[in-house]
């Protein structure tokens, strides 16, 4: 059985151990990564910042046999878990983190980070992973903001896990409380009662 208290953990287990505030009182919230209509208007990102934040959602859980992030609508969950439930400091560094990116695409080839090759895109975020990494191991101690990369991996693991998705095919989900069924034999449940 999986509650919000288990789906932190074992996000946080992905994470190295720890997610941002602004993450769990999203969870707790019972924010989750949908694709409904009232979804699609962005409240904090905007446009050319939500098109790299769906590149390099797209890259770091791809569709497969099974839906990927963008599928699930993590672009849409992170926009709103950063509007509702972070800190302007938080908000800052992840939007430095996407003006960098933009920068890096322009400067590799011209282009904006979303209009990059694949091959590009992971290039870039494997060195934005090392800086991310380089980054923690400097500030350890420090109350310093996180790096926009590990916001962006934590959102987009965290956006993924809560969708249904990712709930029902990537994690082991059991539903709670379940179906009623009243003419359930006891022999099928075993014992119910202490006595």
């Amino acid at each position: 059985m999986m509650d919000r208290r288990e789906l932190l953990y074992r996000a946080s287990m992905l994470l190295g151990g720890a997610l941002t505030a602004g993450t769990v009182s999203g969870i707790l919230a019972g924010c989750t990564a949908t694709t409904t209509a009232a979804d699609d208007k962005q409240t904090f990102l905007t446009a050319d910042e939500m098109r790299t934040v769906t590149a390099m959602a797209d890259q770091i859980i791809p569709k497969t046999d099974t839906p990927g992030a963008v599928d699930v609508g993590v672009p849409a969950f992170i926009d709103k878990m950063l509007a509702g439930f972070y800190q302007d400091r938080e908000r800052t560094a992840f939007r430095a983190g996407l003006r960098a990116a933009a920068t890096d695409g322009a400067e590799l080839r011209g282009k904006p980070f979303a209009d990059l090759t694949s091959e590009d895109q992971v290039m870039l975020m494997q060195q934005y992973d090392q800086q991310q990494y380089d980054y923690v191991r400097a500030n350890a101690g420090q109350d310093a903001p996180p790096h926009f990369f590990r916001l962006m991996k934590e959102l987009t693991i965290t956006g993924f896990c809560t969708s249904e998705a990712g709930a029902t095919k990537l994690m082991n989900y059991n539903q709670t409380p379940g179906p009623y069924r009243g003419d359930l034999p006891l022999s099928e449940v075993g014992k119910v009662s202490a006595l």
